[in-house]
């Protein structure tokens, strides 16, 4: 193995790492409520968290993505970064924190679990995009050190709310913000202050960052979207089984998640070089399928003695929904480096197309499953529908010619490299490839 490699492969197992405790927040929080509080809480607490994981994507795609493919940002703009998350983070907490008073105002339940979301939000999405910035700047050590301080913040909140006898769902989810807002202050020590070039650092990446918030929105709306439009069909225990389901099987697809976005971090450093690119998605393509299978035979053979002892009496309802989360993970392995390959090659277009017709796809399959039968019907209808996905990106990466082994237009010193992206930006002065069908602009 050369040097090049086993250091690709050393801040592979940082990002794994990373987002398995990343994931392991949210579950800790899952598994503590499925314990404390009744059935009805437990699908109160799914949709805070569906709440908090759309913010998430909107950042991840406007912000996180774009500092991912575009490195050089990252190693010397992050002060930019992190000013344009903070003002966009101000407002996604106005406007979450005036959902809260409003549901309040109705005498809501949800209201108090929302406020205390909108009024941590700024600093979550401060936690998330750090994470990614470390990730961008080949230091995944960086993004485990900030998830390890949540993660342990989080188990003393939890602990100390129960000390103190604070046990409605408000302060649990105060006990799960909190710790985070204290564990992105952190970002500051790795990243520095935030600067005022934000707007300017948007406006110059915006033809590449919209449509990254496309592709991730379609995925974060469609989910949104798909548990509103199940509760006409389904019961709210129904829904609360479905999102614990998935958040289950949130480990396996954290890793995933993993091998993606330090593929798309590798491959946006090596874009050039076609056989590089291909190393770097044959690699998340093989590790996602491993762990795919791993998940699946974990969580459908999984005794019903553990089941209850993670869940308690909510595992009677998840059970049954096992093997159709573990599929649909399964399925998901096989497309975890080809949107990879296209972010990763500035090929934002394709890519956003493709999220666009996969995710809908994916929705319509889980409001039909949903009618059917119910939580489970919804979750064999996604395994469907994700296998079409499946192969909507792959026939991207074949019909466009652009996954593995893309060209860039050849340039020379004095010009300007303009990407699909709409990116302008130097680049040295040494010929590339002309792809088949390109011509200079």
């Amino acid at each position: 193995m050369t040097a090049q490699g086993g250091s690709a492969n050393r801040r592979l197992s940082l990002v794994t790492v990373d987002q398995i405790l990343s994931s392991l927040s949210n579950i800790a929080a899952l598994i503590w409520v499925a314990h404390a509080f009744e059935p009805i809480d437990f699908g109160r607490f799914s949709l805070v968290i569906l709440v908090y994981t759309v913010a998430q994507v909107v950042f991840r795609s406007l912000i996180s993505t774009t500092a991912i493919v575009h490195p050089e940002d990252a190693d010397t703009r992050a002060g930019d970064i992190l000013g344009a998350t903070v003002v966009l983070g101000i407002g996604a907490s106005i406007l979450c924190s005036a959902a809260g008073l409003a549901l309040i105002a109705a005498d809501s339940a949800m209201g108090g679990p929302i406020l205390v979301l909108g009024l941590s939000l700024t600093f979550l999405m401060l936690h998330d995009v750090g994470r990614y910035l470390a990730i961008a700047k080949q230091r995944p050590a960086g993004a485990v050190t900030l998830d390890s301080l949540w993660f342990g913040l989080l188990v003393v909140g939890f602990v100390g709310t129960e000390q103190l006898g604070l046990d409605s769902l408000t302060w649990l989810i105060a006990a799960w913000t909190g710790s985070g807002v204290v564990a992105s202050l952190w970002v500051f020590v790795q990243c520095g202050a935030p600067t005022g070039g934000g707007f300017a650092w948007l406006r110059e990446r915006w033809d590449f960052s919209w449509r990254s918030m496309v592709s991730g929105l379609s995925a974060s709306g469609t989910a949104l979207a798909t548990a509103s439009l199940m509760t006409l069909f389904s019961s709210p225990i129904a829904v609360a089984a479905f999102r614990a389901a998935t958040l289950l099987g949130a480990p396996s697809t954290a890793v995933q998640m993993a091998v993606g976005t330090s593929a798309a971090a590798d491959i946006a450093r090596e874009r050039e070089d076609p056989r590089a690119v291909w190393r770097h998605v044959r690699r998340a393509i093989l590790i996602a399928t491993v762990v795919g299978v791993l998940n699946l035979v974990v969580l459908v053979f999984l005794p019903d003695v553990v089941g209850h002892a993670v869940l308690g009496e909510a595992w009677d309802i998840v059970e049954p929904l096992m093997l159709a989360v573990s599929l649909k993970v399964l399925l998901m392995a096989a497309q975890s480096g080809l949107r990879a390959s296209l972010i990763g090659t500035h090929r934002i277009q394709a890519a956003m197309v493709t999220d666009v017709v996969s995710i809908v796809l994916v929705g319509a399959c889980m409001v039909v499953g949903a009618a059917w039968g119910d939580a489970e019907g919804a979750l064999w209808a996604m395994a469907v529908g994700t296998g079409v996905s499946t192969v909507c990106w792959w026939v991207a990466v074949i019909w466009k010619g652009r996954g593995p082994l893309p060209d860039l237009p050849a340039r020379t010193a004095t010009d300007e490299r303009e990407g699909e992206d709409g990116d302008r930006e130097p680049v040295p002065a040494r010929p590339v490839r002309v792809a088949p069908g390109k011509h200079r602009a």
